[in-house]
């Protein structure tokens, strides 16, 4: 018996986070935002602003991604 090709149902893991389509300004403002130290820029204040650019991303994601702990780093 051959068992059928279920590839199509597999869940690919991708970080919220990395998969932004931000300007190329943009990525370079959030990407020299995100390496500061959260006593310097909170990751609150990096939610807000990505906000204002029109998107919608949870701290906790933006936490994780920033502690280097989401699945585009472990790849």
């Amino acid at each position: 018996m051959v068992k059928p090709d279920l590839s199509e149902f597999v869940r690919v893991k991708k970080c919220v986070v990395g998969s932004l389509e931000l300007s190329e300004e943009q990525r370079e403002k959030f990407e020299y935002a995100m390496k500061q130290p959260n006593s310097l820029i909170m990751t609150s204040d990096i939610e807000k602003v990505l906000k204002n650019w029109g998107f919608s991303i949870k701290r906790t994601s933006l936490s994780v991604h920033r502690r280097g702990a989401c699945c585009c780093k472990n790849n």
